[in-house]
C-alpha cells in the first residue's frame, strides 16, 4: 500500500512538473527584432551602400550603350560595313559584359547575397544567443517565432520581443 501511495505521489508530481513545464511558452516576432535592431540597420546601410555603388556602375554602363548606339544610327548610313560590324560588335560586348556584371551583383548568388549573408550571419547568431539567455533565464520549455506564420494565435502576455530587443541591445560577449 505504501508502496502504492509513493508511486501515485510521485506520479502526481512527474505531471505536476510536466504541466508546469508545458506552461512555459514564449513567443517572438524575429521581423521586429530585426527591424529595431541598431545591428541590423547599421548592416542595413552598408548593404545599401554596396548596392548604390553597383547600380552606379550598371547605370554607366547603360549611358555608354546607349552613347554607342545612338553614335551607331547617327552614321549608319555612312559607315562602311566593317563599321558596322565594328559599331555592331562594341554595343554587344558592352550589353552583354553589363548583363554579366547584373548577374554578379544581383543574381541568385551574387554579391549582393553573400554580403547580405555576411552581414545577417553574426546578427542572427547574437540574437540566438539572447533567446537562449533570456529563455533559460526565465524557465521557457520553447520559444516560437510569430513571423515564422506558424503561430496562428497566442496570448500577447507570451511575447517577449520587446525583453528581447532590450537585451539585444545590452548584449555583450
Amino acid at each position: 500500500m505504501k508502496k502504492l501511495l509513493l508511486l501515485s505521489l510521485l506520479l502526481m508530481g512527474l505531471c505536476t512538473a510536466v504541466f508546469a513545464e508545458s506552461d512555459k511558452i514564449a513567443y517572438i516576432d524575429s521581423d521586429k527584432v530585426m527591424r529595431e535592431s541598431e545591428d541590423t540597420m547599421e548592416a542595413q546601410k552598408i548593404l545599401m551602400d554596396e548596392k548604390i555603388k553597383w547600380e552606379a556602375e550598371i547605370g554607366e554602363m547603360d549611358k555608354e550603350i546607349e552613347r554607342l548606339y545612338a553614335d551607331y544610327e547617327s552614321k549608319k548610313m555612312i559607315l562602311t560595313e566593317s563599321g558596322k560590324q565594328e559599331a555592331e560588335s562594341k554595343i554587344m560586348e558592352l550589353t552583354q559584359l553589363r548583363q554579366t556584371r547584373v548577374q554578379e551583383y544581383f543574381g541568385e548568388r551574387g554579391l549582393f547575397v553573400t554580403k547580405q549573408n555576411e552581414l545577417l550571419t553574426p546578427i542572427l547568431a547574437k540574437m540566438q544567443k539572447v533567446i537562449d539567455k533570456v529563455a533559460v533565464k526565465n524557465n521557457y520549455s520553447m520559444v516560437l517565432d510569430v513571423a515564422a506564420g506558424s503561430v496562428l494565435y497566442a496570448k500577447p502576455s507570451l511575447d517577449i520581443t520587446d525583453q528581447i530587443i532590450t537585451e539585444l541591445k545590452n548584449f555583450e560577449e
